[in-house]
């Protein structure tokens, strides 16, 4: 019981040690590179880049392949809290939480905002659309968007397509930033032209 306990205690203050670690890392590549080197995910694999700053609460069961890109405010979910409601409405302790692992495989870029359920598999070369809401695995090489996430597009056409939209940049040297690429390809809002 004590030991129970101390192991309680230690694991939360470990968790709350990681969570303000994570938030302090403000370059997304730095924070993975940190999620890696002290095995805090099942795996990380090479050139991933953790933009968000919410770990899962059990991050041990999430699995980044190589080339992996997730943006700001992104949720992986581990488990579900279902067994709480149940065990307090039937007076009992009898309702366990369901868990599962949360994979993302080579080359899959998953925008701001979106929730990744526990159970889901990403294939490889995949998009997940900002605020999607994934619930089920993504087949490889699609582009997946809405509530609850659906097959949307191919990511084969979106490569085409943005390969397309970079030539007029590829004249600057790498980093091509916005703010550098904004000097070709300048932007006006509405209320400019009011002027």
């Amino acid at each position: 019981m004590i030991k129970n306990k101390i192991f309680d205690t230690y694991d939360k203050l470990r968790r709350v040690y990681r969570q303000i670690r994570v938030i302090t890392i403000r370059d997304g590549w730095k924070k993975a590179e940190y999620l890696k080197k002290h095995h805090i995910f099942h795996h990380i694999g090479d050139n991933c880049f953790y933009c968000t700053n919410i770990l899962p609460a059990e991050p041990f069961l999430v699995c980044l392949h190589n080339n992996v890109s997730i943006s700001a405010g992104v949720r992986l979910i581990t488990h579900s809290a279902l067994n709480a409601v149940l065990n307090n409405e039937d007076n009992c302790k009898d309702y366990c939480c369901k868990y599962d692992k949360v994979e993302i495989k080579d080359n899959v870029y998953i925008g701001a905002n979106a929730v990744i359920n526990y159970g889901v598999t990403i294939n490889e070369n995949c998009i997940v659309a900002a605020g999607a809401v994934v619930t089920k695995d993504v087949p490889a090489g699609s582009v997946v968007g809405g509530v609850p996430a659906k097959v949307i597009g191919s990511y084969d056409d979106v490569k085409h397509r943005l390969k397309e939209d970079s030539k007029e940049f590829l004249e600057l040297e790498p980093p091509r930033t916005v703010l550098r690429m904004i000097k070709i390809h300048p932007i006006e809002f509405d209320i400019d032209k009011e002027s």
